[in-house]
């Protein structure tokens, strides 16, 4: 499978669709919800920017690497290298492309899911009004490849 970043991978497979900031985090909260249910090897996200490292995201990769043994790395500009404990944090460069992506990658034991989104980067769009390009993806090798690109390096 062709490297780049997660969103090339996954839009590589499956129809990106337009969605709203407000939806984009429900997406998320379904995702992170289901590795309470199933719980995955590893959890990775890529947040733009540290500025969107909520208390609530903190929290939930937390509990996620305490209560299921997870390896989680969140990614983000400006990000230090502890985001709490057990979870691993990763400063990204400006230049980085992930910096534009918002990316979550459960390698989870039964239904491995990888859901990767781009800002459409609307310059008069507000944070709460940001607009995004997004598609999921459930098939193995697409997940496994996301998480490589997002640096884990254990088996998918």
């Amino acid at each position: 499978m062709q490297l780049g970043t997660p969103y090339s991978v996954v839009t590589a497979v499956e129809r990106a669709r337009g969605i709203s900031k407000a939806e984009l985090i429900g997406v998320s909260r379904t995702l992170e919800q289901t590795a309470f249910e199933d719980p995955p090897r590893a959890a990775l996200a890529a947040l733009q920017d540290q500025r969107y490292l909520t208390r609530r995201t903190r929290l939930v990769y937390h509990r996620l690497a305490q209560e299921t043994g997870a390896a989680v790395t969140l990614h983000a500009r400006g990000l230090q290298s502890w985001v709490a404990e057990g979870v691993r944090g990763v400063d990204l460069d400006d230049q980085d492309p992930l910096v534009d992506e918002w990316v979550v990658v459960l390698l989870n034991r039964r239904r491995p899911a990888v859901m990767a989104a781009v800002d459409l980067q609307h310059p008069a769009a507000v944070d709460v009004d940001r607009s995004f390009a997004y598609a999921v993806s459930h098939d193995p090798e697409v997940v496994t490849t996301c998480a490589a690109l997002l640096g884990y390096e254990g088996e998918g």
